[in-house]
């Protein structure tokens, strides 16, 4: 576990541990500032390994089912991530996604 989780875990203890006294709840809670944090990598990666219970359960309106586990939604992260790597759609500095002035962005893959 990266030390960027386990800040933000302790604070998310934290609040769970005083969430019905509210007043040290508000005034003890400090958000994590570590240097450097991605949600993808140092949480829900964090979450998701090993990690076989259900994370997405879709019922269509035909009644179709998927369920995915978070070990599976964070190989299809890590994929999507992938994909837009190799478009040049990593983030910028102060850009979290793929937008018209980056035109080699291609076109999201098609769903099988």
């Amino acid at each position: 576990m990266t030390s960027a989780t386990e800040l933000f875990r302790e604070a998310r203890d934290f609040l769970l541990e005083h969430r019905e006294d509210y007043t040290t709840a508000y005034t003890g809670f400090r958000w994590p500032r570590p240097e450097y944090f991605n949600w993808a990598l140092d949480w829900f990666d964090e979450i998701a390994d090993g990690n076989a219970r259900t994370a997405l359960h879709i019922v269509e309106e035909d009644g179709r089912e998927t369920q995915l586990s978070f070990g599976e939604m964070s190989v299809r992260s890590s994929q999507c991530a992938n994909w837009l790597r190799v478009r040049a759609c990593a983030p910028r500095t102060g850009s979290s996604s793929c937008s018209a002035t980056r035109p080699n962005c291609g076109s999201p893959p098609s769903r099988r």
